[in-house]
């Protein structure tokens, strides 16, 4: 023990001078070897407690950070590490612009954060029902038709902030015909659009995949029938002539619906008082399974006015 002291005690200053000496030997070797550089790390933006009844939305998702810390911090992190965070918490739906709070490990010097605000959307969180419809991509087999398209379901409920959902136009799903001769069932996701019909994010179809099915009929015929315009003039007036153009159209569809089809009837018209002709275009009401080459006809039509008899000059005395 008193050699160990002897040993501490004998050239205190000399021992003193040589531990700075050491100290500053070895900042200056740190220093050179080991020196703080800057860097830049792009970290995802973090959208922390929002409120259970609100979506954020926000259009910035990275957030670039330059950093200034020893060279060695660098090669022990990279952007993982980092955290970049907004705490929404106790905040009502609204339009705000905040600033980030990045979370940097230890050892490193936050400089600069680009963009050093962001905004912020607080959309509440709304659903609606809406029909859905069945497009078809591609063809069926040669001499067959598609006699009905039934869907599992007819309506769905479209949920996401309200922004986002009163943008959606309208719910589809496709269903690829691949040449089919018989009927087939198939699962089809359905998609919400826009009025540009493009897809919408944020915004979730419950329930996202429907069943349909596509009942096919083999046996095509095609058969040329007249058109009967369902056309009535106004009380106290007649026709005196109605003429279609065409006059008859070609029906195609599976031979067991074209053999009962013996006219096509268009929409009924009531021509309004007044009018001595009317000219004008009708749509066909065409049964379910079956295509015309002519959707919707021209309707020409002279109107007179009732001749009054002797009895009805009577019956008004």
């Amino acid at each position: 023990m008193k050699f160990l002291l002897d040993i501490v005690r004998h050239n205190v200053m000399k021992k003193i001078i040589a531990l700075i000496a050491a100290f500053f030997m070895w900042v200056f070797v740190m220093d050179k070897q080991d020196p703080q550089i800057e860097k830049y790390y792009d970290v995802p933006l973090t959208l922390s407690n929002a409120p259970f009844e609100l979506t954020p939305i926000c259009e910035e998702k990275m957030i670039r950070l330059k950093l200034r810390a020893q060279r060695s911090n660098f090669f022990k992190y990279d952007s993982s590490a980092f955290r970049v965070y907004i705490n929404l918490e106790g905040m009502d739906a609204g339009e705000y612009k905040l600033v980030p709070r990045p979370v940097p490990p230890m050892g490193f010097e936050v400089l600069e954060m680009m963009p050093s605000n962001v905004h912020v959307k607080l959309d509440p969180l709304i659903e609606k029902s809406m029909p859905i419809e069945i497009e078809t991509m591609g063809t069926i087999a040669p001499n067959a038709i598609i006699k009905k398209i039934d869907k599992s379901i007819d309506t769905v409920t479209v949920v996401g902030p309200k922004s986002a959902v009163e943008c959606t136009q309208r719910v589809f799903g496709t269903v690829k015909l691949l040449n089919n001769s018989s009927s087939f069932e198939v699962q089809v996701p359905l998609t919400a659009v826009d009025e540009n019909q493009n897809a919408i994010p944020r915004v979730h179809v419950v329930p996202s995949v429907i069943t349909v099915t596509v009942n096919v009929e083999s046996g095509i015929k095609k058969r040329i029938v007249p058109v009967v315009p369902e056309v009535s003039a106004a009380e106290g007036y007649e026709l005196s002539k109605v003429v279609s153009n065409p006059t008859q159209v070609e029906v195609v569809g599976a031979e067991s619906i074209v053999n009962s089809i013996i006219t096509l009837k268009t929409e009924p018209l009531i021509i309004p008082e007044g009018q001595s002709t009317y000219s004008g275009t009708l749509n066909l009401e065409v049964p379910e399974g079956v295509s015309v080459d002519h959707n919707e006809v021209t309707i020409s039509a002279i109107i007179t006015k009732k001749a009054t008899t002797s009895n009805d000059n009577a019956g008004e005395e």
